[in-house]
């Protein structure tokens, strides 16, 4: 959901921001830039660690965080060409899923804004699972949710963990160059990778056997 889906990236930098002024945790910004494709339960706990002063455990920063990220979701935006791609999939009556590390109230309050509940056949949050991407059964679940198997599904990533996890799962994987470098989602073992969700729709098409238009 997270790059793909909706640009959410920099509500989550001022989300972060607010938390870190709060319980006066001095968080260099040049440290930000590790923690893209992190579960918050992994950032606030090195955060703790690193620059924690005692006024707050984990858990209470990741609390925060959710309220910061919530006020902020009146800032929301699309990712461009995703609601387009999201709608011709879905009249070409092929089943689409989500996998996402975001929670499920992060979720549901993305697709209420945006109206993408019709559209999803299924849905994978962070609470739904017991380990999270670079593991692979966030997509072993979403595959399973779909009916589908693993190798029927092809799966749009913009973090080198989803990736992993994707392909680890068993999935053909196409990186989206928004949150990470083409470079570093090459790395990652992406099948092919896309500068734009634009982009992507052809190559889909083409992947299905399907006449491109």
């Amino acid at each position: 959901m997270d790059g793909v889906l909706v640009n959410s990236e920099p509500l989550h930098e001022k989300a972060q921001d607010i938390v870190c002024r709060r319980f006066d945790l001095e968080v260099p910004t040049s440290v930000s830039p590790i923690f893209k494709g992190w579960t918050e339960d992994r950032v606030y706990a090195y955060i703790a660690k690193h620059f924690g002063t005692g006024r707050a455990t984990v858990d209470t920063l990741i609390k925060a965080k959710h309220a910061a990220f919530a006020s902020l979701s009146e800032e929301l935006e699309l990712m461009p060409g995703a609601s387009k791609l999201v709608q011709v999939i879905h009249n070409l009556n092929i089943p689409l899923g989500l996998v996402t590390s975001a929670t499920r109230a992060d979720q549901e309050r993305a697709f209420s804004k945006f109206d993408f509940f019709p559209y999803f056949s299924s849905v994978t949050t962070v609470e739904d699972v017991t380990e999270a991407k670079p593991h692979p059964q966030p997509y072993l679940i979403g595959a399973e949710r779909l009916g589908m198997r693993p190798e029927e599904c092809i799966v749009v990533e913009d973090s080198k963990y989803g990736i992993v996890s994707a392909l680890r799962a068993g999935c053909h994987v196409l990186g989206l160059a928004t949150t990470f470098s083409c470079d570093a989602l090459h790395d990652a073992g992406a099948h092919a990778v896309f500068g734009s969700i634009e982009a992507i729709e052809p190559h889909i098409k083409k992947l299905l056997n399907l006449t491109v238009v």
